[in-house]
């Protein structure tokens, strides 16, 4: 009997575990170790936690965020802090009045706005002071949501208006607000269910949809104080798929689950789909901050935050928005933040804004085998960091990578299902920690566990893979099961009394103090035998004891990276410095070098601290290799390859060449980062016998990156040959042409003689402006096209020191009925946004909208904004140099060129300047050189 019973449990568990394996796929929790720890732990789900969500909403009702395992609510409290889901609401009457063909109907009503609905005598519940209050929840609240959610009653119009109202009531001796809605759009409120706040009773409601499922799930908060009620919603899609990653139950009919399908979810909502991009509005992510570190401070359950949101950083760990979130952790040490690290990569130095933050744990986004398979139809021999993910340089990010590809929950609007990202591996990570804090409840009730702590144990324990630098993978792929072990291990060894957390500062000339958080030179040619490079350590006294007294072991993990000292101590609050020699006989043959220095405890194998360095020894560009260089490649399915090219002086175009080799496979690309590790542009997908060329003028000095990749859907390796060229041409002086002063003189700065056609075009006009936004967060710009006009284009631009004040820019351009017609954003310090003219004259006059999103309450920041008009027609003109079919540039002899400029027929508007180029074009027809020229008539 006790055998039967043994091999139907082996029975039962193979089958638990086929069905796993079958379903997860679509969601991996194999290579994670997360499979093991929930077959090892199943009460240790992450029941018992809350995972707070900061995202465009999540949409509760939907299948997977409805229950916990064992039947109760799973989202537990819905928030908005974007104000998108605001409406006014206002004092109504009741009357007796003719409605809808009948006479004396009970109605709400309010006579100003115009606000009317019946069923004023016939609700379930009534008011405590016979005080009621109105209001309008209308279609048009979506019309320019991202989401294309216009019509959600599904009638065929998107103007349609449903009236609710809201009151105080009392029940069984409890006193609570309540709103009646008509989302049945009957005109009467007395058919409606009396809602409540979400937090309250966790009330789900819906505008029924008769031809399909609803497209929104919406929650309610009553805010009687402020005289307005605010409607919780997700018509993003991006918060509700981040929550069903962290924790869903039961996706759809199967068994797919997220990594804690025990946790409880919590919705911020900081991103108002209405803006480009479901941007974030001001104060916003600060607003969801303070809330949740309230809740945490009111709550016994352990609170995790997921915010899969970011921008671009500019002055990596010093934005105004990650100097809150250090001075709220310092004070509340058990609020635990995951954040995606960026999709800005591949090149280094892209992680994102806030995620340099030492106080936030970041993640770096992989891409499973499995998921490959089943979810792209592509097949990998491993797991693959995702080529866009976000890389470090002047900070050690990512923490760790996670999962960042599969099929997650989304509201019934979305017609797909899998996403990836690094915003999808920032929710696997905290559906890990949550993980971790529901295990730690059960087995250490007694014992609290600081975000810092359990960030060292995750990194620690995570499996470092040998394919990948420092800065693709931080410490590596996470891994629960291990981190458990490690986190008991110090938990019970008392570590918590010893954990204490250091800040670091080294070298980093591209820092615009000349420091940073790990040491990063992104041009090492510099670099001499004799020179040494100092990190500076402070411990933050995080263990809050004054006298201090602490030894430490040091040790590099690379051989061209050598401490001078071996040991090195911190007594009390004073700091030391470890002084660096790079070996220049050890470093990488690629010139990509990236190391860490750990400190040890000195006696024990406890890590301390780490301590980063990337030193870059660029391609050299000169008359030696006539300004070019080839490489001859091969890269596997969703690996890449790095390159770092010192922009020459003189140079003022770049040719990249992406190339097939005769007979062999290809499918890859490249991306092209600047200085700044700013990707600015990239190639399309290379395939077998084919070439691709770009030309890229606007060059700036310094080392960029160029990066080619092998595309995660090739079927075998790729082979290729990559070269880069450089051309010379520069304008020598300045001053705008006219049919008067109508010549320039070129030189050519490079040491060999170039031929070219040249070509000129008068392309249109430009206007400057420039903003001043003095407490304001919003500034619109109005603009038209005339006759004759194809294009608007607009260059904004701002100093990195007041993109740092910002969590978010959004930049919207709507029609003339307030349409968005195009959208977009700064994920740097500059961008441009363009539209063309569509010939309707309802058309013509559109409004460019700003939103700077402040960390902080709105204040002085200086915009600039270069528009461009584009001609239909741009007029020609002759450039003539020496020479019948082409002018010959010799190595540094000026050439005078006489641009034959007639004036033209346009009228430029008032205060404009008219703008154009001349091409320089070769042999093969290519521009190998656009050189910008003003106008002046």
């Amino acid at each position: 009997m006790m055998l039967k019973k043994l091999i139907m449990f082996l029975l039962l568990s193979s089958m638990v575990l086929i069905a796993q394996e079958d379903m997860q796929t679509f969601l991996s929790l194999k290579n994670t170790n997360v499979a093991k720890f929930l077959e090892k732990h199943p009460e240790y789900d992450g029941r018992g936690t809350i995972v707070y969500i900061f995202d465009t909403g999540v949409d509760q009702g939907i299948d997977g965020l409805k229950y916990l395992p064992d039947g109760k609510v799973k989202v537990v409290d819905v928030q908005d802090f974007t104000g998108q889901g605001d409406i006014e609401i206002f004092e109504a009457d009741i009357d007796e009045i003719d409605y809808k063909d009948k006479e004396d109907v009970p109605c709400f009503v309010n006579e100003e706005k115009g606000y009317m609905v019946a069923g004023a005598k016939n609700l379930s519940l009534k008011s405590t002071n016979d005080e009621y209050f109105i209001g309008l929840l209308p279609e048009e609240l979506w019309k320019n949501s991202g989401s294309g959610v216009h019509d959600l009653n599904g009638n065929g119009t998107e103007d349609d208006k449903f009236f609710f109202v809201t009151f105080e009531t009392e029940q069984d001796g409890e006193k609570f607000w309540v709103l009646y809605l008509d989302n049945d759009f009957n005109g009467d409120l007395s058919d409606n269910e009396a809602l409540r706040n979400y937090n309250e009773k966790q009330q789900t409601f819906v505008i029924p949809n008769e031809e399909k499922l609803p497209q929104l799930h919406l929650g309610l908060n009553i805010f009687p104080a402020e005289k307005r009620v605010n409607f919780h919603f997700d018509d993003g899609a991006h918060g509700t798929h981040c929550a069903g990653i962290v924790g869903a139950y039961k996706i759809g009919e199967g068994s797919l689950n997220g990594v804690a399908p025990g946790a409880n979810i919590g919705s911020c909502k900081l991103g108002n789909n209405n803006f480009a991009g479901g941007a974030t509005v001001s104060e916003s992510m600060k607003k969801c901050f303070l809330y949740v570190d309230k809740v945490s401070k009111e709550r016994k359950e352990p609170i995790i935050v997921n915010m899969s949101f970011g921008i671009g950083s500019e002055i990596e760990a010093n934005s105004d928005i990650e100097k809150f979130i250090d001075d709220l952790v310092k004070k509340n040490p058990y609020i635990y933040l995951c954040t995606s690290n960026g999709n800005e990569g591949p090149g280094i130095s892209t992680s994102g804004l806030p995620s340099a933050s030492p106080y936030i744990f970041a993640s770096g986004a992989v891409l499973a085998k499995e998921v490959a398979a089943d979810d792209y139809g592509c097949a990998l021999d491993n797991d693959v960091i995702l080529y866009f993910s976000s890389r470090g340089g002047e900070v050690a990010k990512p923490d760790v990578i996670s999962p960042g590809a599969c099929t997650s929950t989304v509201p019934n609007f979305t017609g797909r299902d899998i996403f990836w990202g690094t915003s999808m591996a920032s929710p696997y990570t905290a559906g890990v920690v949550s993980l971790l804090l529901s295990a730690a409840q059960a087995e250490f009730p007694e014992t609290k566990i600081p975000s810092l702590f359990l960030y060292k144990a995750i990194r620690e324990s995570a499996t470092f893979w040998k394919q990948y630098d420092h800065v693709d993978q931080g410490a590596g792929y996470i891994n629960v099961d291990a981190a458990w072990e490690l986190l008991k291990k110090y938990i019970k060894a008392g570590e918590l009394k010893n954990f204490e957390t250091y800040t670091v500062t080294a070298d980093s000339p591209n820092m615009p103090n000349g420091t940073a958080s790990s040491l990063y030179i992104r041009n090492g040619s510099f670099i001499k035998d004799t020179d040494e490079f100092t990190f500076r350590i402070k411990r933050d006294n995080f263990i809050d004891k004054k006298k201090f007294y602490r030894t430490y072991k040091i040790v590099s993990d690379a051989e061209w990276l050598k401490p001078i000292q071996k040991n090195i101590y911190l007594r009390n609050d004073q700091s030391n410095s470890i002084a660096v020699k790079i070996d220049k006989s050890k470093l990488s043959c690629d010139g990509f070098n990236n190391a860490k220095i750990k400190v040890y405890r000195k006696g024990t194998n406890i890590l301390e601290f780490e301590m980063m360095a990337t030193v870059v020894m660029p391609a050299q560009f000169s008359n030696c290799n006539n300004y070019s260089a080839e490489w001859c490649e091969k890269t596997a399915p969703g690996m890449f390859k790095r390159h770092f090219i010192n922009i020459p002086g003189g140079a003022t175009s770049m040719k990249v060449t992406l190339a097939s080799k005769k007979g062999l496979y290809a499918n890859s690309r490249y991306m092209l980062h600047n200085a700044d590790g700013i990707q600015f542009a990239g190639s399309g997908v290379l395939t077998d016998g084919n070439k691709i060329e770009n030309y890229y003028y606007d060059l700036t000095p310094g080392v960029y990156e160029l990066v080619t990749t092998g595309f995660f859907r090739a079927k075998d390796t790729s082979h290729y040959t990559l070269s880069v060229e450089f051309e010379g041409i520069e304008r020598i002086g300045e001053g705008s042409l006219c049919p008067k002063n109508n010549s320039l003189v070129v030189i050519n700065r490079f040491n060999q003689a170039k031929t070219f056609s040249l070509e000129g075009k008068i392309q249109g006009y430009k206007k400057n402006h420039v903003v001043e936004l003095d407490g304001k967060d919003v500034y619109k710009l109005p603009f038209k096209f005339n006759k004759g006009e194809s294009t608007k284009l607009f260059n904004v631009s701002l100093s990195k020191e007041d993109y740092s004040k910002t969590t978010d820019f959004a930049i919207d351009i709507y029609n003339s009925k307030g349409k968005s017609v195009r959208q977009g954003g700064l994920s740097s310090h500059e961008t441009t946004i363009s539209i063309t003219a569509n010939g309707n004259p309802d058309s013509t006059e559109y409004t460019l909208v700003l939103r700077p999103a402040f960390a902080n309450a709105p204040s002085n920041m200086r915009i600039f904004i270069e528009e461009k008009t584009g001609f239909n027609n741009m007029e020609k003109f002759n450039v003539k140099g020496i020479g019948r079919r082409g002018t010959k540039f010799y190595p540094s002899i000026p050439v005078k060129l006489e641009c034959e400029i007639k004036k033209p027929e346009t009228a430029y508007p008032e205060g404009t300047n008219p703008y154009g180029k001349v091409y320089f074009k070769n042999s093969d027809g290519d521009t190998v050189y656009q050189l910008p020229i003003d106008f002046k008539f």
